[in-house]
């Protein structure tokens, strides 16, 4: 999946979510490559499964969660809960997680 099908026209905030500060890239359960960054209210949260190949991407606008991929009906898996809860502790409508 390219980046740019999965920002759904939201390429823009897509790639200044990708120069924010945050931790550098992380293999998370040996399978999950994940980074985000975050500054104030914005901020981008990316995973890549290196395995199912499969995106998970979010942006936070203004505080407000926007899902790119999946789409916001989707469970997260659970091995994401945690990089995802420091990335954005305590957000109400964050995403659901298999586990």
């Amino acid at each position: 999946m390219l980046l740019r099908g999965a920002a759904r026209g939201r390429q823009q905030s897509v790639y200044e979510g990708l120069r924010l500060p945050g931790p550098p890239v992380a293999l998370v359960a040996d399978r999950w490559l994940v980074g985000w960054g975050i500054e104030g209210d914005h901020g981008l949260f990316m995973a890549f499964d290196t395995e199912g190949e499969r995106l998970f991407l979010m942006l936070l606008i203004e505080g407000g969660p926007i899902y790119l991929a999946p789409p916001r009906v989707a469970r997260w898996p659970e091995e994401l809960a945690e990089p995802f809860h420091c990335f954005a502790p305590g957000l109400a409508k964050g995403p659901s997680f298999d586990g």
